[in-house]
């Protein structure tokens, strides 16, 4: 890389990293009002990394940005933001290592929603809230986030939209798209803490619960993950198809009261209804909780009502399938994307149609409405692939570690896909190398690779140079 090219890439991380020192304020203030020692956890941090962030974010400047920078710079933005985040769970938390206070903080990050602590209940508020606040913030995404206080033009909000494998347009303007995304997220977020609180919960637990539901994260402030509150899950079921399955794009059409037909929503609930109705009549649990774990493995949340050790190996392996397959792509869900999903059936349907009907004949090729040209079919394939690949690698070193070949898999696909339902092969007492490799694993996965693999291939090609 070019020397401009690295300061264009140290100016977008000053500036991400003042925010990230900026958003650490809002624990203290709870630390403050709880009267909680861990309030300097979280100040000293945040005033270090807010004038660091403004130093880089000032001298370095950003000249002719391109999206291979901002892709770099949003792989490292996760990365820096993980790296940051996990100091005040580090300095909170007498019983954390570095390294896991890391893996928590990636956790919370990219809205995985694995966690390390048996008894969250024993936290500090603060730190509850922080684990939350990270995950809502991931759940709209660091650097989207970012574009509304750094990008000063559409140009560069539109490289920092693009950058964190986003495309769907709302407006004609990339900023005015971000704008409009934080105030859909914004109004759910208050709609669902408001419903939360009627069903019956406190208000602390309304507030954490559907910052980590409607990102479809799943950190929870209980060591049960999930109150036995039926109105309560009923309510998280609603929170999590609105932030995993319907896109932002069809919020903004039913919030405008504009017609809409969205073919993942569609399938998202077919899925999910089958689904829930085999683990229901096999394993003979609550349908409610069959919906619920079902609607969370689905959309990546991670919430769970049951044992999920207590499952059948069939019941496991259908959430293992939806899990790698995710939500709706244009959400803040993680996986393949059942829009990406579909695509990948139906170029296999057209590649099997092209050997039987005569060469002569002319096919369009189509889902539904959408027409299906070779780099949309080249974009699910790789991205599918990638998603496979890597669960796989994952596994492989988790079963090389000792670890349950099934449960391996089961949480290899967790890590990638960003879901957070667990069958425990990642503690506190795993190797080092584990907890690493499911580190990378999350982040990966929240970028859809891309982002990361453009890094690796900066850092391999300055190397060989």
């Amino acid at each position: 890389m070019k020397k401009e090219d690295i300061y264009g890439i140290l100016h977008i991380l000053g500036g991400v990293i003042g925010i990230i020192g900026a958003f650490m304020l809002i624990p203290s203030v709870i630390a403050f009002y709880f009267k909680e020692p861990t309030i300097l956890n979280f100040l000293i941090p945040s005033f270090i990394f807010i004038i660091l962030g403004i130093g880089l974010n000032k001298k370095f400047k950003a000249k002719n940005l391109k999206l291979y920078q901002t892709m770099i710079a949003s792989a490292l933005s996760w990365l820096i933001a993980s790296l940051i985040g996990a100091i005040p769970l580090y300095l909170s938390i007498p019983y954390f290592s570095y390294v896991d206070a890391v893996y928590e903080s990636m956790s919370a990050w990219t809205t995985t929603g694995m966690t390390l602590i048996a008894d969250v209940e024993s936290l500090p508020n603060s730190v509850l809230f922080w684990r939350s606040f990270e995950q809502w913030i991931g759940g709209v995404g660091i650097l989207v986030l970012s574009a509304l206080i750094l990008a000063g033009k559409g140009s560069v909000a539109s490289l920092f939209y693009y950058s964190e494998a986003r495309q769907e347009r709302i407006m004609p303007s990339s900023l005015n798209t971000i704008k409009v995304i934080f105030s859909i997220y914004l109004f759910y977020t208050i709609l669902g803490i408001l419903a939360l609180y009627l069903s019956g919960l406190s208000f602390w637990a309304a507030l954490n619960l559907t910052m980590t539901g409607i990102c479809t994260g799943g950190m929870s402030i209980y060591n049960y993950s999930f109150p036995n509150n039926i109105f309560a899950k009923i309510v998280m079921i609603i929170i999590m198809l609105i932030g995993g399955v319907v896109s932002f794009l069809i919020h903004h059409k039913i919030l405008t009261g504009k017609c809409f037909k969205d073919i993942q929503t569609k399938y998202a609930l077919i899925v999910i209804i089958i689904s829930s109705l085999i683990i229901y009549f096999i394993d003979k649990i609550d349908i409610i909780d069959a919906i619920f774990i079902t609607t969370s493995a689905l959309t990546s949340t991670g919430f769970s009502t049951i044992d999920l050790t207590s499952l059948s190996n069939l019941s496991l392996f259908i959430l293992i399938f939806i899990m790698l397959i995710g939500g709706g792509a244009g959400t803040t869900t993680g996986g393949v994307k059942i829009i990406r999903f579909l695509v990948v059936l139906k170029a296999i349907y057209y590649e099997i149609h092209s050997v039987i009907i005569p060469k002569s004949a002319v096919v369009y090729e189509h889902l539904e409405d959408i027409p299906l040209s070779y780099r949309i079919i080249r974009e699910a394939f790789v991205i599918f692939s990638l998603y496979i690949i890597t669960s796989f690698i994952i596994a492989m070193v988790f079963i090389a570690l000792g670890y349950d070949p099934y449960k391996s898999i089961f949480d290899a696909v967790s890590f990638v896909s960003n879901i957070g339902l667990s069958l425990g092969v990642v503690s506190l007492k795993t190797p080092l190398i584990g907890k690493i490799v499911a580190i990378i694993g999350m982040w990966m996965g929240r970028l859809e690779f891309i982002p990361v693999l453009v890094l690796f291939a900066a850092l391999l090609k300055k190397r060989l140079s």
